[in-house]
């Protein structure tokens, strides 16, 4: 699960918690987070969640996407991690899935569709 908090300065402007795998940043209205300030592009930046972490992607955006003061074009997230957009702050907290983590046994040997296996052995020789 995952929150984000929207400031502007020390006002909190709207928390977001969501298990999207895609969220999308921006001005326009069809974003899952709308930022309403000139500074910020319309579509400006996107999270995914990948397995079990999150990633943070500037898509091409004037002004750029800062995280922890630093200019990405992509970054992985880990809790408490602070995205600039514009003036706007983004504060991510990242609740670990307990659920996906008690399914998955990495000592577990992964068991592959055989045919596609053969499929893609045959393509590499």
């Amino acid at each position: 699960m995952l929150e984000i908090t929207l400031q502007l300065g020390d006002k909190v402007l709207a928390t977001y918690e969501t298990g999207n795998e895609d969220i999308t940043i921006g001005r326009s209205a069809g974003n899952d987070i709308q930022i309403d300030n000139l500074a910020v592009s319309s579509k400006h930046a996107c999270v995914r969640k990948v397995m079990n972490t999150y990633l943070i992607e500037d898509l091409g955006s004037t002004n750029g996407t800062f995280v922890n003061e630093k200019k990405i074009t992509r970054y992985e997230l880990i809790d408490g991690d602070r995205v600039i957009i514009g003036k706007h702050c983004l504060l991510f907290n990242i609740h670990a899935d307990k659920n996906a983590a008690a399914e998955f046994d990495a000592d577990k040997t992964m068991i592959l569709d055989t045919r596609k296996q053969r499929e893609l052995l045959d393509k590499n020789r």
